[in-house]
């Protein structure tokens, strides 16, 4: 009886040698199952640092597009506003020199005496110059805009340095996730560490398998099995609480996965925002400094039908007065009918002015620097009779064209 009763605690003994070796590899399994998770998990949370830092960089860079966008909008609608407003004075002049060319040429009919004819001219140069101080009128109310453009600028600049203290909030808060990842690095030698008792108490379990197998043939076998048997409930407890921890990881990294996915979503939606916002801000600038340059060119310039003139204060000769007009954008005058000679007359007011006729290539055959068809003198046509040939290094102030039409 006894053999039997040794040779079915052998048998047992034997079941739970194998039952220990099962659980232990069992163990060994999903401790490096823990350790991969837990680097999977420590990966997973840098990248979500990552996406984080990115994802808040891009909203305050899609707010400060925003921003600007709106001041570009403002920006816009207020040139636009002036340039509309322009045209009306624009149009309503161009109404007015219309009637008073008219009501000229209604008088001139009326009056053949030269004497009633400079009287005229004398009425139509007190006009003008009521025009000129209205015009300077004009100028100072867009000196006033300048300076109101220049309040702006001023606001914007307190805007910049709001946003760099806030950048430096900003900085401290990634301080503060930098110490939360060197806090993570320390869990995870933890667990490293934690994996070093588990390998120690494997190496344990294998010394005291040693021992039993020394101690089979001695009556301390029933001991050894209700030993073996705590070891097996123990190491069962173990594996339980490692599938758990093990479950626990895996939803985790699930969770992240997801949170991931959802900051790579938002990441991708604030890049095409940001790139949207950047070409309407680019369209806007280029908006504004056209209307800009609109507003600007028109300082100075008078305007009849299609083109704007331009009429210096000083001399210079024929040459430098077309490099000067070419300068504008323009070229000398080019006078095409009797409608635009008569607003030349009125607008040199009785001074000598450079015009864009010249001979200079062959005398005798003039040419107009627009490129119309050559005026030649004495084919029966009615000569202007105060247009005069003068030699080109003469001072004289000159008449500039543009057409805008």
């Amino acid at each position: 009886n006894l053999n039997n009763e040794r040779n079915r605690l052998q048998t047992s003994f034997t079941n739970l040698t194998i039952e220990r070796d099962q659980i232990l590899t069992s163990c060994t399994n999903l401790t490096k199952e823990r350790n991969r998770l837990q680097t999977s998990y420590t990966n997973l949370s840098k990248e979500r640092n990552r996406l984080q830092t990115s994802y808040t960089n891009l909203t305050k860079e899609r707010n400060r597009l925003q921003t600007s966008f709106t001041n570009l909008t403002k920006e816009i609608n207020r040139l636009q506003t002036s340039y509309t407003n322009l045209t009306k004075e624009r149009n309503r002049l161009q109404t007015s020199y219309t009637n008073r060319t008219n009501e000229r040429n209604r008088l001139q009919t009326s009056y053949t005496n030269l004497t009633t004819e400079r009287d005229q001219l004398l009425t139509s140069y007190t006009i003008l110059t009521k025009e000129r101080n209205r015009f300077k009128t004009s100028y100072t109310n867009l000196s006033l805009e300048r300076d109101q453009l220049l309040t702006s600028c001023t606001k914007v600049t307190k805007e910049r340095n709001r946003l760099q203290t806030s950048s430096t909030n900003l900085t401290k808060e990634r301080n503060r996730l930098q110490i939360s990842y060197t806090n993570l690095i320390i869990e995870r030698d933890k667990l490293l560490t934690s994996c070093t008792n588990v390998t120690k108490d494997r190496n344990r379990l294998q010394t005291s398998y040693t021992n039993l197998t020394i101690e089979r043939d001695q009556k301390r076998l029933q001991t050894s099995y209700t030993n073996l048997t705590k070891e097996r409930n123990r190491l069962q407890t173990s594996y339980t609480n490692l599938t758990i921890e093990r479950d626990q990881f895996l939803t985790s990294c699930t969770n992240l996965t997801k949170e991931r996915n959802r900051l790579q979503t938002s990441y991708t939606n604030l890049t095409i925002e940001r790139d949207q916002l950047l070409t309407s801000c680019t369209n806007q600038t280029k908006e504004r400094k056209r209307l800009n340059a609109c507003i600007i060119c028109t300082q100075g310039w008078t305007f009849f039908k299609t083109s704007m003139y331009f009429i210096s204060t000083g001399g210079k000769n024929w040459s430098e007065t077309r490099q000067d007009c070419r300068q504008r954008g323009a070229d000398l005058v080019s006078i095409n009918n009797r409608e635009e000679q008569d607003f030349i007359e009125v607008l040199r007011r009785g001074n000598r002015a450079w015009i864009g006729l010249t001979d200079s290539e062959t005398e005798g055959v003039w040419k107009w620097v627009d490129g119309s068809d050559c005026v030649i003198t004495g084919e029966g046509s009615d000569p202007l009779k105060n247009w005069a040939d003068y030699p080109c290094y003469f001072p004289f102030i000159w008449i500039c064209e543009k057409k805008y039409f």
